[in-house]
């Protein structure tokens, strides 16, 4: 059976009639009988497409449309197997990714963030799906990521690159700095969050950046909840705002756009955002960088790791005086 046949037939188990097909690097859109949809071959198992078909339902169901839901084939599954091979379609929206260095886009994608942990509370997660559940793991994290930073400088003591050179000369700033976020982190109030965000039922995109929010003219969408979770919603938010933040000099006016455009939708308490400032303090981007830089196959070029690492220190003095006018914010 030809590819564009293959297509048609899935399609169909999905009631959908198929006008044409354009083939993408790693799905298909169907122009259908029913307006544009996506065709994805995920590499995620039945159970866990369950779990995230069932969270995207509970989202539309409290009043959170802007997403890309599944269709369900004829045997109501939120996909289909033909050939060993498993297959989803979701709804697809016009519209381009959203762009951090736009205003409006960025305010936009606040609202849609606040909108969709607001309509997140509730949700209890059927019994036949496999969940990822990230709540109370950060000071594990913390201490996982301070040990491969440590750990990172006895190998750069080794080598002698001008990355290694730089790894080590800002090595206890950003150490220092990392264990002073988990001394916080461990001394809040991050256990009573926990605790509440359970009884509360609230999950996370857990992915919520540039490529993932969709922006129409009338309209802004999120998408692609692959990595979707049960975790404390202001993950999101620490990764949405420290994208946005290393594009603007960690901007004070650019975070008190985001924080108050989130907040008039889905408040945060004293404790949340206590947490908060812990997370963006933590050296996220310099432990990322230098885990990358020593333990993968380094698919970067010596000089691009070596510009990412400048970037993270060029960064330092914006970031030290955002985090001392943090508090300014709540």
């Amino acid at each position: 059976m030809q590819e564009t046949e293959i297509e048609k037939e899935i399609a169909s188990k999905f009631n959908l009639t198929v006008k044409n097909i354009t083939p993408l690097r790693d799905a298909h859109i169907l122009n259908t009988s029913k307006g544009k949809k996506l065709l994805r071959k995920p590499t995620l198992p039945p159970e866990r497409i369950i779990f995230i078909h069932a969270a995207k339902e509970h989202l539309f169901k409290n009043g959170f449309t802007n997403l890309d839901r599944y269709l369900c084939a004829q045997d109501n599954y939120p996909y289909m197997i033909f050939d060993n091979n498993l297959y989803t379609i979701t709804d697809m929206f016009e519209g381009r990714e959203c762009n951090f260095d736009d205003s409006k886009d960025v305010m936009n994608a606040s609202i849609l963030l606040a909108s969709m942990h607001k309509a997140s509370k509730g949700f209890i997660q059927p019994p036949d799906c496999v969940s990822r559940d990230e709540l109370g793991k950060l000071p594990k994290y913390f201490s996982k990521r301070l040990e491969d930073i440590k750990r990172l400088r006895n190998i750069a003591k080794k080598e002698g690159s001008k990355f290694d050179y730089l790894y080590l000369k800002h090595f206890d700033y950003f150490y220092n700095l990392g264990e002073n976020s988990l001394n916080q982190l461990k001394n809040s109030r991050y256990n009573d969050l926990v605790e509440t965000a359970r009884k509360e039922g609230v999950f996370c995109h857990h992915d919520f950046t540039y490529h993932n929010i969709i922006c129409s003219e009338n309209k802004t969408y999120a998408i692609n909840f692959d990595y979707c979770c049960f975790e404390l919603c202001i993950y999101d938010l620490a990764n949405f705002l420290r994208r946005k933040m290393r594009k603007c000099k960690w901007s004070h006016n650019e975070a008190k756009i985001i924080l108050d455009k989130y907040r008039s939708i889905n408040d945060l308490d004293r404790s949340e955002f206590d947490a908060l400032k812990i997370i963006l303090q933590f050296p996220q981007k310099f432990w990322r960088v230098a885990n990358k830089y020593y333990n993968s196959k380094r698919s970067w070029s010596e000089k691009s790791y070596l510009s990412k690492l400048q970037e993270v220190i060029d960064e330092l003095e914006y970031h030290k005086k955002f985090i001392e006018k943090f508090d300014s914010f709540f």
